[in-house]
């Protein structure tokens, strides 16, 4: 090969190196696939765009950046707003990076158009970059970068919106868990209401009582939304829902956000006890415990009313039916709820109850998962890995420990019998989806999920209470 021809060769390699590197730091990218070299990737000195080989975006992202791509910078990373940087299609990508100025560095943009070596999304990529991308790897080979250096060079053109996987994808379904908080004193003035749920995109738009409020997207399982003072001036109950815009997307169920007047003091619910149950186990004595309880309070009970026994202002006793138990009901989870008497009629807030579909042992239903999925080599395997899901380990480094991964907020590893993906985070990462991602990181296990009997198990094992 001439001098020319390795000089080309080697400036692509560079080029396309720095991408795939710059797309996944800037998004502080987790969990990636396990780290690789890719041959082809060294790079002797000379103009970058010399002899570059015009590419479209299109070519370009559906080749080396989408998620079936092992490259790609998409899937549990940039699809979800990680470090900032949001895109889920070629589009999307270029309306993000090209001409954007570049968070890590103020002085260069992500992408300068024709010029790669003042790019910081290009200057991320190079073999000798600090903090190479895209983060553990796999990285690009040389002929994939100069891909992408044929598309800097040749001006970083907008894609077109209708090829394949550079297209616009249909936003996900959105869903509500829980708001925090769920209810405010009147006259509290503007409240930044946090609404907890899935499938959240940018775009998403949070409205109280059909009135849209200035919305804030933490990421695809919290929105932020600031509740004008207008709606807690006086004492209320509205209806808050999360409304995303076509394609695909929709309106979730409502909520119940709750202003209460002056002096009103609601009930709370603090703890359940037991916290789950097993569908078809039969009848239990349930005991609620909390603040602001009166006597003659009553208690619902996955909206079935329920005789309460009042013990005191901060417990209450229950008996429930096993007809209210029969069967496990979606979300594996029940709601109960405290209501005050008349006149005043005051009700808490909702809490679950765990609900499984059958019984699910650590020992015999959950470890062998595990073992067989998590627990290999080079993952969850030893006390040096984040999470050591080895039998004799894992009900330690999973049952009320708090996650460390960034973007989760307060959630649990497992909260016993807290079934839901906002609840605990093991259940988050085994149900996430490249159009529901998790609260952070790629769906878990790497590179084959587990099937739905498995996830089942998990579910049941969590919502009777993580037993040991």
């Amino acid at each position: 090969m001439s001098a020319a021809g390795q000089g080309v060769t080697s400036w692509a390699a560079r080029l396309a190196g720095a991408l795939s590197a710059t797309l996944c730091v800037l998004a502080g990218c987790s969990e990636q696939l396990e780290a690789e070299v890719r041959p082809g990737t060294e790079f002797p000195s000379g103009s970058t765009c010399d002899g570059a080989v015009p590419r479209t975006l299109d070519e370009v992202y559906a080749t080396h950046f989408a998620a079936a791509q092992p490259t790609g910078c998409t899937v549990g990373c940039h699809e979800s707003g990680a470090g900032g940087l949001a895109f889920r299609n070629a589009h999307e990508l270029w309306l993000a990076t090209v001409q954007r100025t570049s968070v890590g560095d103020s002085a260069l943009l992500l992408v300068e158009p024709g010029h790669p070596e003042r790019s910081r999304m290009y200057l991320k990529l190079l073999p000798d970059a600090v903090g190479r991308m895209p983060q553990g790897g796999p990285f690009l080979d040389s002929a994939a970068l100069r891909d992408v250096a044929g598309w800097i060079c040749a001006g970083a053109s907008e894609p077109s919106t209708s090829s394949g996987d550079g297209g616009i994808p249909d936003n996900p379904p959105p869903t509500l868990d829980f708001l925090t908080p769920s209810s405010v004193p009147e006259g509290v003035g503007e409240v930044v209401l946090a609404v907890n749920g899935s499938g959240f995109v940018a775009s998403s738009q949070v409205s109280v009582s059909g009135t849209a409020m200035a919305t804030i997207y933490d990421g695809p399982q919290r929105l932020s939304a600031r509740v004008a003072a207008s709606l807690t001036a006086q004492a209320s109950t509205h209806l808050v829902q999360v409304t995303t815009p076509s394609p695909g997307g929709g309106a979730s169920a409502s909520l119940a956000f709750t202003v209460t007047a002056s002096g009103t003091v609601l009930p709370t619910v603090s703890s359940l006890s037991p916290c789950g149950t097993v569908a078809g186990t039969g009848a239990f004595t349930l005991t609620v415990r909390g603040t602001g309880f009166k006597e003659g309070a009553s208690i619902t009970f996955n909206g079935s009313p329920v005789a309460a026994t009042f013990a005191s202002a901060t417990e209450l006793r229950a008996s429930i039916a096993a007809g209210l138990v029969a069967s496990a009901p979606p979300g594996n989870v029940a709601s109960v709820t405290v209501t005050n008497p008349a006149p005043g009629r005051e009700a808490s807030a909702p809490v679950t109850f765990g609900v499984a579909s059958k019984v699910s042992t650590l020992a015999s239903d959950v470890q062998p998962i595990f073992t067989a999925s998590c627990a290999t080599s080079g993952c969850h395997s030893t006390a040096s890995t984040p999470v050591n899901l080895t039998a004799g380990n894992s009900y330690g480094e999973l049952v009320d420990i708090p996650t460390s991964s960034k973007g989760c907020g307060m959630r649990l590893r497992v909260m016993a019998c807290g079934p839901l993906r906002g609840q605990s985070f093991l259940i988050d990462k085994i149900l996430a989806t490249n159009t529901s991602p998790a609260c952070s990181g790629g769906p878990m296990p790497k590179g084959s999920p587990l099937s739905a009997t498995q996830k089942q198990a998990l579910i049941d094992w969590v919502a009777q209470g993580a037993p040991p």
